[in-house]
């Protein structure tokens, strides 16, 4: 009896210490989650702001970013991107009696004559720099042919980029009360931008010259209006461009794009109440970012012999070799984390494309050679935000067919444009089956040596020694 509760005792212990040690790993992890919350972020005075990073397009701050106000001359941001993929630098705008006339005197202009040529590159500085309305409205009749038509391309244009709270009605940014947009919106056309390389530098430069025209004897100094930009009165290091924005109704916006290292951060601010007040909210909110925030290439925190531990391969393991592997990641990918956050933090997902018709042509890098394909995609989460990502790049003249061993079913937050056909994580599902298996096995063998092998032994010896009385019973009767 004694040695049978001795086994209950035994089974007892051995079927809940693991769930005692899972409560003490989940209390842990709980704290160690506590511990890793996302940064709090100043006040500011602005009625919209947002800090994002432009590699990963992760919201590091957010204030009303959806709140819709009109933009004033930012709006000039779309503007020029849409000029620079419409047009050629070297191409003569000319400038109409609408272009000259149509906007406000009061506002800000270059002071274009009716029939002036320049050259769009001209233009763009004048539009950038010294926020030009007259420049702007001829540039858009110049692309578009009318300011309509160049509204609505505005418009795809921003809808194509995921914007969901912006309509435009005109390239300049003067007062319509359908014009408006968000500061989330913003930064989303401001990241698109920054990616020309033209439209950085006109973004960043500090001042420009427009030599004589056709109709101008005289040189035109332009002198960017924002003074982080020019470092003058206010300064913050690591600003490589911006635009500021005024009227009336809007109040003060501004986007602001600064970079320390790997990191780019992009500031939107819209309904700011002073001058002052933007500058010093942009000042803040950027330390917070840099301050608190951290960023590292994927390329280097992660290696192709470790994607050959993925399940989706099968034929193709061999290529993830650690000498001369044809598997590389893409060097302009990266994951972003607050600072209490480590990399090991992030949950990573491992997607491949399964089909010929899925595998494009890399397009990440200029250095990137004819042969080079994208084949799969590396995407990070954490706490259920998008916080980084890289493509998966093959280089070989034939582009191998990676065929999926199984699918997971748990699908984990992904970022734009990235649909993984098959996940991973079987692996650990067999795991703990297995060990579920292992547990019931082990439990039947203990109770067996310590329960029924005595049980059954005492039984043997019982029928044994009855076995024995009868025989001399039946002895003894036979020697009478």
């Amino acid at each position: 009896m004694k040695r049978k509760w001795i086994a209950v005792l035994s089974i007892f212990l051995i079927l809940f210490i693991p769930f005692l040690s899972s409560a003490r790993a989940m209390a842990t992890s709980t704290e160690d989650s506590d511990s890793n919350t996302w940064p709090d972020g100043p006040s500011v005075f602005s009625d919209s702001a947002i800090v994002m990073d432009a590699s990963t397009g992760l919201i590091l701050y957010e204030k009303n970013i959806d709140d819709e106000h009109y933009p004033a001359s930012i709006t000039k941001i779309m503007t020029v991107m849409l000029a620079l993929e419409n047009s050629s630098l070297g191409d003569v705008v000319t400038f109409s009696h609408e272009a000259v006339y149509d906007v406000e005197a009061d506002s800000s202009r270059l002071w274009v004559t009716e029939g002036e040529q320049m050259t769009m590159q001209q233009c763009l500085y004048a539009i950038l720099l010294y926020s030009a309305n007259d420049v702007a409205y001829g540039v858009a009749e110049h692309i578009a042919g009318s300011i309509d038509k160049f509204a609505d391309m505005m418009n795809e244009k921003a809808k194509s980029l995921g914007c969901t709270n912006t309509h435009f009605t005109n390239p300049h940014g003067l007062q319509d009360d359908n014009h408006y947009t968000s500061a989330h919106d913003m930064a989303l056309l401001t990241r698109e931008a920054i990616k020309n390389e033209t439209f950085l530098k006109i973004f960043g430069t500090r001042t420009y010259q427009i030599p004589p025209t056709n109709m101008q004897s005289e040189i035109r100094y332009l002198a960017n209006h924002h003074k982080l930009v020019m470092n003058q009165t206010y300064s913050y290091d690591g600003v490589i461009g911006g635009k500021t924005g005024y009227t009336t109704t809007s109040l003060y916006t501004l986007v602001t794009v600064a970079k320390r290292g790997d990191l780019e951060l992009i500031c939107v601010l819209m309904h700011d109440d002073s001058i002052p007040h933007e500058y010093t909210d942009t000042e803040k909110l950027f330390d917070y970012g840099f301050d608190n925030f951290s960023i590292y290439p994927i390329a280097d925190i992660e290696d192709t012999a470790a994607l050959s531990e993925s399940p989706l391969f099968t034929r193709y393991n061999a290529l993830l070799s650690d000498t001369a592997s044809p598997i590389t990641i893409d060097d302009n990918g990266y994951l972003v984390l607050p600072n209490t956050a480590s990399s090991v933090d992030a949950k990573k997902e491992v997607s491949f494309f399964t089909s010929d018709s899925e595998i494009s042509d890399a397009d990440t890098s200029p250095d990137a050679s004819s042969n080079d394909k994208i084949i799969g995609k590396i995407s990070y989460t954490y706490q259920d935000k998008y916080v980084g990502g890289a493509n998966i790049i093959y280089h070989n003249e034939d582009t191998p067919t990676l065929m999926p061993a199984y699918s997971g079913t748990n699908s984990p937050t992904q970022a734009p444009g990235i649909t993984p056909s098959h996940k991973s994580g079987g692996s650990l599902r067999l795991f703990l089956i297995g060990g579920i298996v292992g547990l019931v096995v082990l439990i039947v063998g203990i109770y067996y040596l310590i329960v029924e092998r005595p049980r059954l032994r005492r039984r043997h010896a019982f029928y044994t020694k009855r076995a024995l009385r009868k025989k001399n019973r039946d002895n003894d009767f036979y020697d009478l």
